[in-house]
């Protein structure tokens, strides 16, 4: 089984959709599926910022196929806190200011795409609704 393969076992288990992954580690739509289909490798850089965001994913795991799946939770909380760690010793706080910023963008940006979607869904049962009832 490929490491592609192995990603996408964990995304379906943890119930986490191709899109919120791809916008979460900032990755072009259609990555997966592309990666799926043809022979492609996932390079380190984009390793890295799995390992930045899926805390409990164990990475020997996805990257060997040995070990299990999910890291115990207190590997996985230490993980985190760790990572923290690091991010505030290596960022300034101007530079931590701005990625906290970039993420918070991001994550109203993903808000407010599925607001639209919902107002379409809800649109079009309206429509569906009126419809019917004439």
């Amino acid at each position: 089984m490929r490491i592609i393969d192995r990603l996408a076992q964990y995304l379906e288990y943890k119930k986490i959709t191709a899109y919120s992954f791809e916008r979460t580690c900032r990755v072009a739509n259609g990555y997966l599926k592309k990666q799926q289909k043809g022979k492609g490798s996932i390079g380190s850089d984009i390793l890295e910022r799995i390992h930045k965001n899926y805390f409990d994913l164990n990475m020997l795991w996805l990257i060997t196929g040995e070990g299990d799946m999910l890291e115990a939770e207190e590997d996985s909380k230490t993980a985190r806190r760790q990572m923290l760690q690091e991010e505030k010793e290596y960022y300034g706080k101007d530079e931590m200011i701005k990625f906290l910023q970039e993420r918070v963008a991001l994550l109203e940006s993903s808000l407010a795409d599925k607001e639209k979607i919902i107002a379409l869904l809800e649109a079009q049962t309206g429509k569906i609704r009126k419809k019917n009832s004439q």
